[in-house]
C-alpha cells in the first residue's frame, strides 16, 4: 500500500493539513473559475468522490479528503491530480 501522505507531499502547490490536501487556483476571469468548478464537479460525480470547493472571485480553493474514513486516501491524491489536469485547460 502506498504512503498516501508522502504522495501528497510530492504534489506541487498543494498543502497537506492533517488529513486534507488543498490548493488555491487563480483565474483571469471569474467565469473561468466557475467553469473550472463545473469540470471538477463532473469529475467528482463520475468517481463518486467530492472535494470541498470555495470560490472567491477569481480564486478557487479545492480541498480533498475522505470524510467517511476521516483520513487522506488514494482517492484524494487522484482528485488532486485530476484538478491539476483540469486547471491546465485554462492556462
Amino acid at each position: 500500500m502506498p504512503d498516501v501522505k508522502a504522495e501528497a507531499e510530492k504534489l506541487d502547490g498543494w498543502t497537506l493539513d492533517s488529513e486534507k490536501i488543498s490548493r488555491k487556483f487563480t483565474f483571469d476571469k471569474y467565469l473561468d473559475g466557475i467553469s473550472f468548478v463545473e469540470k471538477i464537479s463532473v469529475y467528482a460525480e463520475s468517481v463518486q468522490h467530492h472535494p470541498g470547493i470555495a470560490i472567491n472571485h477569481t480564486k478557487v480553493t479545492i480541498s480533498w479528503t475522505t470524510f467517511s474514513k476521516k483520513e487522506l486516501t488514494e482517492k484524494d491524491i487522484a482528485g488532486a491530480k485530476a484538478s491539476e489536469n483540469l486547471y491546465r485547460l485554462f492556462k
